[in-house]
């Protein structure tokens, strides 16, 4: 699939998920690490805000651990297949598992985690988070 059409479907879904965001309550803010585009521009590229929203794509190479960060509530389109583990700020895995492409999660606020790519491809995402 090319990039183009990967990109056109996230827009559609995250103005979607924007409409979901927009209701959902604030639960305390991320404010125990930096923001994910804050601590990690590489992986998480900002391509859009406003004074609502930010909407990141996020590309994780094999193998890729990120930078403790955290997240505003967030929609996240997920448009690789991706093997994943999440680590606690102690170190210790907190979550392990996989998505499928198409898939979507809505999450509260995320005071710190650091996410790597165990598969053997490339992950990438795109969050629509709220401000």
């Amino acid at each position: 699939m090319n990039t183009f059409k990967q990109y056109s479907r996230a827009k559609v879904v995250g103005a979607f998920a924007g409409f979901a965001l927009a209701s959902m309550p604030l639960v305390g803010q991320a404010e125990d690490a930096p923001l994910a585009n804050v601590a990690e521009p590489g992986v998480y590229k900002l391509v859009a805000e406003d004074d609502n929203f930010r909407v990141l794509v996020m590309t994780w190479q094999p193998g890729q651990k990120d930078a403790f960060h955290s997240h505003t509530p967030n929609a996240v389109y997920h448009l690789t297949d991706c093997e994943r583990k999440i680590f606690r700020p102690d170190g210790t895995i907190g979550k392990e598992g996989s998505y499928k492409a198409g898939s979507v999660v809505l999450q509260k606020s995320v005071s710190s985690h650091s996410f790597q790519n165990v598969s053997d491809h490339v992950c990438q995402s795109v969050m629509v988070e709220r401000k």
